[in-house]
């Protein structure tokens, strides 16, 4: 069964759970994972022209025979290419990439603050939302000196801001400033990153996480994972979670959490684990992916 949605400030109606595909499957099979997801009840797909996989996924998709309008296709511009007329080109580089004539939610990537050109950026998602080629826009990894940069020019409020956000990061000054402005939170690594690091060891911060007596106990009592808890707890403060699975076991898991509901003492105690622990880059960082 699909999850439900949430409206976002312009009306849209989003997934409040999607499935996040940073460099899904690479070297493995794309059309398996996505077929098992579509099945699961996904309808909302991450993406990014940075993670070198949109064609793939676009034509997975296609070929699952799901139709378009049951979609809800997101992906993001790439760094580099924050000029206006540049912007414009990638976007529409991206909907040939994943064979749409429209985009669901079109993101900027990172700020890139270093280059100063967001905002230009910004005035060009402003403009593919009134050709019709995108129907929702927002940004990702953005800080509040960012927003507030782009709150003084804009024309159009981000509907979404995709941030790091689990148990160890919870960012509660800038949800707080977000919800003032009617910007939904969506969460990458919404399960606190992966179990093993790019360098090949194990990740002691995801273990000790998963280990929390907190989670465990609420995975007990509700006869749920660690991991359903997690994401349950994240759709119950109105953030929207995409995590990423390939195993159809961790699909079917992931989306299968609302059957339940936790008490407000259950999310203040989960809240409470809050380390101010990042395990992946800030908006002040990935200059270095400029191109």
């Amino acid at each position: 069964m699909p999850a439900p949605t949430i409206t976002l400030n312009n009306g849209a109606k989003i997934p409040a759970l999607g499935m996040g595909t940073v460099f899904l499957d690479a070297g493995g099979d794309i059309q398996k994972t996505i077929d098992a997801a579509v099945e699961a009840g996904y309808r909302l797909f991450d993406c990014a022209a940075f993670y070198g996989n949109e064609e793939a996924i676009g034509t997975a998709l296609k070929n699952n025979g799901i139709p378009r309008e049951e979609l809800f296709i997101s992906t993001k511009l790439k760094n580099g290419h924050h000029r206006f007329d540049d912007a414009c080109r990638e976007c529409e580089k991206s909907m040939r990439r994943l064979g749409v004539d429209y985009l669901d939610m079109y993101l900027i990537h990172f700020p890139c603050p270093e280059h100063g050109l967001y905002t230009e950026a910004w005035k060009a998602l402003e403009h593919l939302h009134k050709e019709g080629l995108v129907r929702t826009i927002g940004v990702s990894n953005f800080h509040k000196a960012h927003l507030e940069r782009i709150l003084d020019v804009c024309e159009i409020v981000p509907a979404i801001n995709q941030l790091e956000f689990h148990p160890y990061l919870t960012i509660e000054p800038l949800r707080e400033f977000m919800k003032k402005h009617g910007i939904v939170t969506e969460a990458w690594f919404p399960l606190g990153g992966p179990a093993v690091r790019l360098d090949g060891k194990d990740n002691p911060d995801k273990e000790a996480l998963f280990g929390e007596p907190v989670l465990t106990e609420l995975a007990e009592k509700y006869n749920k994972t660690v991991a359903q808890i997690i994401l349950r707890w994240e759709t119950q403060l109105g953030i929207i979670p995409v995590p990423k699975a390939s195993s159809p076991k961790h699909i079917i898991e992931n989306i299968s959490i609302f059957d339940f509901e936790m008490t407000p003492d259950e999310l203040e105690a989960i809240s409470g684990l809050n380390k101010n622990r990042r395990f992946g880059p800030s908006g002040d960082e990935c200059n270095e992916y400029w191109d």
